[in-house]
């Protein structure tokens, strides 16, 4: 019985993968995480994202939507951001920046020109974290420095919504997501095992795209 259920499931994914068109959607991603995202251990007095210049965050990635039926699809992808978090207090501000690559997995629904997603996504800091500190016109800068991550990997969810409109041979996608990530981003110092949060990534991203049918590249 489980043999049937199997092979019946597996025909079900083929017929839809057969009759599906899928698409492959590039994105160019500008928020900031000043909207959301919490800064641990800030100084007495802090006011956190005072500099909202200091808390942008930006990135791009591609998408591939694979449609099932008229309305739902699933759009696996692959999406590289730049990060930002920082605080401030009367005189001084500091922040940290580090680089991610995320890999969400969202489910789709279309209706008419708009496209409604929501999804995890799973995500992978890359290299070391750089930290900075500096007085709040900028002025007197320190030296920045770095941090190993202590976690590496995180998850989170994101959900938004596009709009899209036909250009040329494919469609202009613009819209935003919120992204929450679930676990805090945590350094530790090097060479040393003690660990510390420095904040949890969550913040609306604006998100313009184009999209355009794999078989416009013959696949």
């Amino acid at each position: 019985m489980k043999k049937i259920f199997a092979l019946a499931a597996v025909a079900l994914v083929s017929v839809a993968l057969a009759a599906a068109d899928p698409v492959l959607i590039g994105h160019g991603y500008l928020g900031l995480g000043a909207l959301g995202s919490t800064v641990e251990n800030k100084p007495d007095g802090s006011n956190e994202f005072k500099a909202f210049g200091d808390n942008l965050d930006f990135g791009g990635g591609i998408d591939v939507n694979i449609p099932f039926g008229g309305y739902f699809g699933v759009q696996p992808g692959v999406d590289f951001y730049v990060n930002n978090l920082a605080s401030g207090n009367g005189s001084y501000k500091a922040g940290v920046n580090y680089v991610t690559l995320d890999v969400p997995v969202l489910f789709t629904v279309k209706y008419k020109k708009f496209n409604f997603f929501v999804g995890p996504y799973f995500s992978f800091a890359l290299g070391q974290m750089t930290a900075w500190q500096s007085r709040n016109d900028g002025s007197d800068r320190k030296p920045d420095y770095h941090y190993d991550f202590n976690n590496i990997f995180n998850i989170g969810l994101s959900v938004g919504l596009t709009y899209e409109q036909r250009l040329g041979m494919g469609f202009l996608t613009y819209g935003a997501r919120y992204m929450l990530d679930f676990l805090p981003v945590e350094a530790k110092y090097a060479n040393n095992s003690k660990s510390f949060a420095i904040g949890t990534r969550r913040g609306l991203v604006f998100d313009i795209g184009y999209k355009i049918p794999l078989s416009f590249f013959g696949l």
